[in-house]
């Protein structure tokens, strides 16, 4: 009697067991919200540094690999990453394979397939390919050259992302790599993605001028030297806008005799990508103003280039620098003014390094 009466219970448990892990993967409210915003901006601040899925690192794959499915091989469950933030996730990890233009993404939802069985008084849950065998009939099947595994993590606010690109036809492991980073609450909460430090040097074509006292000559020099640190910060609300703060320390070093320029100039800067350009160059263009002290004066810096790649972590500015001309005072130099003009449009020219 006892076990008829719950025979049936057993049975509607089975049954609904499926649509119940389903809610329990898709429902928000089973996670708290603090919890969903740090995971998904950590998630969100690790795929969009510019050093996770570079092209670089996918040159080398055979060139047969073409067709490429993503295969979540985590429990999203145990893993505590929700629903929103395993497809945003996804979603990335595509566009990033796409806009390598090296392969041709599949939407296999085979395999997002999550099957849950009862076997012998035990509960399983599988997914599509549970062998090489099955794997490589899943291959054929969706007509892909490769799987690229992937499965995500945290930890500590180390937010981790694991892939592993296996051959669809004999699993032989092409490319594996684990991307980390590591996000404080602050960073999450001000939205900001990736800081970054830069060391540059450059040159601006400034020019100055000093008269002579029994003449109508002048003297005149062209060309400061910059050195300067560079904060930057990669916003996770626009990954394709940057912001940068400066401090750069400027001087001349031709024509010391009748000139002593030397000063330091705080700026701010906006850069944004170039879509456009991607396929050409990893072009970005930047607009900057900044305030210069030098020679018991001071003047506003504006600055508009573009920015290009060197080597992995290095970059070249070239641009326009304007300062408006202003009066300097000039160290005593006999048969010459103590004051002069500086300022006026020259190129902008730097070479940094990111670290």
């Amino acid at each position: 009697m006892f076990r008829r009466s719950l025979s049936p219970l057993i049975s509607v448990w089975i049954f609904c067991l499926p649509f119940m892990v389903s809610a329990q993967e898709s429902l928000p409210g089973l996670e708290p919200p603090e919890m969903r915003s740090s995971l998904y901006t950590g998630f969100t601040q690790l795929l969009d540094d510019d050093k996770t899925l570079v092209k670089e690192e996918l040159i080398d794959l055979p060139e047969e690999i073409n067709r490429v499915a993503l295969y979540h091989n985590g429990d999203r469950m145990h893993r505590k990453v929700p629903k929103q933030v395993h497809l945003m996730i996804e979603n990335k990890l595509m566009k990033r394979m796409l806009d390598s233009g090296r392969f041709e993404i599949i939407q296999c939802l085979e395999c997002r397939t999550t099957q849950v069985a009862m076997r012998a008084d035990r509960l399983e849950i599988s997914h599509a390919a549970t062998d090489n065998q099955a794997l490589r009939k899943l291959g054929q099947h969706v007509r892909a050259d490769a799987f690229l595994f992937w499965n995500a993590s945290v930890q500590d606010n180390k937010f981790t992302i694991n892939l592993r690109m296996v051959d669809a036809r004999d699993n032989k492991l092409l490319w594996l790599k684990e991307y980390s980073k590591k996000t404080t609450l602050e960073e999450e909460v001000q939205g900001f993605g990736s800081v970054n430090y830069e060391l540059l040097v450059g040159a601006w074509g400034i020019s100055a001028e000093r008269d002579h006292l029994s003449s109508a000559d002048s003297e005149d020099v062209k060309g400061l030297t910059v050195f300067g640190i560079r904060r930057r910060e990669t916003t996770s609300l626009d990954d394709q806008l940057q912001y940068t703060l400066a401090f750069e320390y400027f001087r001349n070093f031709s024509n010391r005799e009748n000139f002593d320029i030397s000063g330091i100039n705080l700026e701010g800067r906006i850069i944004a990508d170039i879509p456009s350009m991607d396929d050409l160059i990893d072009t970005k263009v930047y607009l900057g103003m900044g305030q210069a002290f030098f020679n018991d004066t001071n003047a506003i810096v504006f600055r508009f280039g573009f920015e290009f790649p060197f080597f992995k972590d290095g970059f070249i500015d070239y641009g326009v620098t304007y300062i408006p001309e202003s009066t300097a005072k000039w160290s005593e130099v006999s048969g010459l003014e103590d004051t002069g003009k500086i300022g006026g449009a020259s190129y902008d020219l730097s070479l940094g390094l990111r670290f």
